[in-house]
């Protein structure tokens, strides 16, 4: 388990390359076991850079291996110039998910597959493009927060009979502007005094009152609202969270 660990590592950004790619900019990562079923992804395609937030299902192993599949679809995909849209890397990917894991063929019935949230920034045109699977991009403007919600079809399983499509929403940027990608493991985390989830208000809540944090203030301050509202309770499921500004 712990070789496998170095090998999920292996195939996350490094920080140097997050901070080529986005500067300002902070990953909070803490997977519940060794290994995790969520990982993020960034690659620059062109003048194009794509970042991704995924939440593989399940967590430890199963998880795991799932995102291990879920990376290397990602990064083939994003090696073929036609398609650069986030949207026709979604309907992509879950297409060649449900290949990859036989889930075409009669009878088997598996839903196994990921969550996610993509963007593609166009800095040249002051562009945010987004599409998500079950994840939103949260995205927050003169302290006011605007939320993108990700289409209700999975990436994986054959539930609805190759008819997924994937909404795509185009967002003109100006300077200052916050953008929030993450996996569900920080909402539905049970703590606090009532022993209840932290839920997306709360979230958004801590995000807009925080505005005026640089990248790493944001990144330390989730990390002690986590741990804090999760208290003497066991983590329930892996925590990735990230934010750029531009």
């Amino acid at each position: 388990i712990t070789y496998a660990k170095r090998i999920q590592q292996a195939i996350l950004p490094t920080e140097q390359v997050v901070k080529k790619l986005f500067p300002n900019s902070f990953v909070l990562y803490k997977p519940k076991d060794i290994v995790s079923g969520d990982f993020y992804w960034m690659e620059q395609v062109g003048t194009q850079n794509f970042v991704a937030a995924v939440d593989c299902t399940g967590h430890g192993v199963p998880g795991a291996m799932l995102s291990l599949i879920g990376h290397l679809i990602l990064v083939d995909i994003l090696d073929h110039p036609d398609q650069k849209r986030p949207s026709e890397v979604l309907l992509n990917l879950h297409s060649r998910m449900v290949k990859t894991l036989k889930q075409d063929i009669a009878g088997n019935d598996a839903s196994d597959g990921m969550d996610i949230a993509l963007c593609q920034i166009d800095e040249a045109a002051s562009l945010v493009r987004y599409s998500g699977a079950h994840r939103p991009l949260y995205h927050i403007r003169n302290g006011e927060l605007h939320e993108y919600r990700g289409s209700r079809l999975p990436i994986g399983g054959n539930q609805y009979k190759k008819c997924n499509t994937y909404t795509e929403y185009e967002i003109e940027t100006k300077p200052g502007d916050l953008f929030f990608l993450f996996s569900d493991g920080f909402q539905d985390q049970f703590g606090g005094l009532e022993n209840e989830k932290y839920g997306p208000l709360r979230i958004q809540e801590y995000l807009i009152n925080t505005t005026h944090l640089s990248m790493t203030e944001y990144k330390e301050g989730l990390r002690n609202e986590f741990l804090n509202w999760k208290g003497e309770k066991k983590q329930m499921d892996d925590i990735l969270f990230i934010g750029f500004k531009c």
